[in-house]
């Protein structure tokens, strides 16, 4: 039964002049839903711990360009967790423009986010603004080897508000099982 199943597919091979197979990257091994486990202390409006992520559902997707990220591009995590017992959710989004490689990032290199799914509250880094005299967000970002963990020191300002430094996350990330 194979041997027919094999002679028809060189049937069809040739039918459809293919030659050559083309061979493309093989895919990231995919890891189980929550497995990326965290140790990052929030202080400030929204005062609490992340220490997992919580699985994919609908439209709430984790991802993590690691280490397909190249030089120049944009190295990005987001994903869905909860920081304290309520059990609300929270999307943190992690943004390197200008991708060098592993190392340390800072302010005006990164853009980190923490907000409600529905965005009903949100802090995030933010510039400087000169008009204004006001520094930019102090950012400390780092990413390992690897690309898929490192650590962050972030001071965030909060949307609703403005209020500058409002929510700090601090410690371990990691984008792997």
């Amino acid at each position: 039964m194979l041997r027919v199943v094999g002679i028809v597919a060189l049937f069809v091979l040739a039918a459809c002049d293919q030659t050559t197979a083309k061979v493309g990257p093989s895919p990231s091994p995919v890891l189980a839903q929550g497995s990326w486990t965290q140790n990052l202390t929030l202080t400030g409006e929204l005062p609490g711990r992340i220490t997992s992520i919580v699985a994919d559902q609908g439209t709430q997707q984790t991802f993590c360009s690691g280490a397909k990220a190249r030089n120049g591009e944009t190295w990005a995590s987001t994903f869905y967790t909860t920081v304290d017992a309520s059990g609300s959710e929270w999307q943190l989004s992690i943004n390197v423009e200008n991708f060098r490689g592993p190392g340390t990032y800072a302010n005006r290199d990164v853009q980190i986010s923490l907000q409600a799914p529905d965005n009903s509250r949100a802090w995030l880094n933010q510039g400087a603004d000169a008009s204004a005299h006001l520094a930019a967000d102090k950012v400390t970002f780092t990413i390992d080897r690897s690309m898929q963990s490192g650590t962050m020191d972030a001071a965030l300002t909060s949307a609703a508000t403005g209020k500058r430094g409002a929510e700090r996350i601090a410690g371990a990330w990691n984008c792997r099982g």
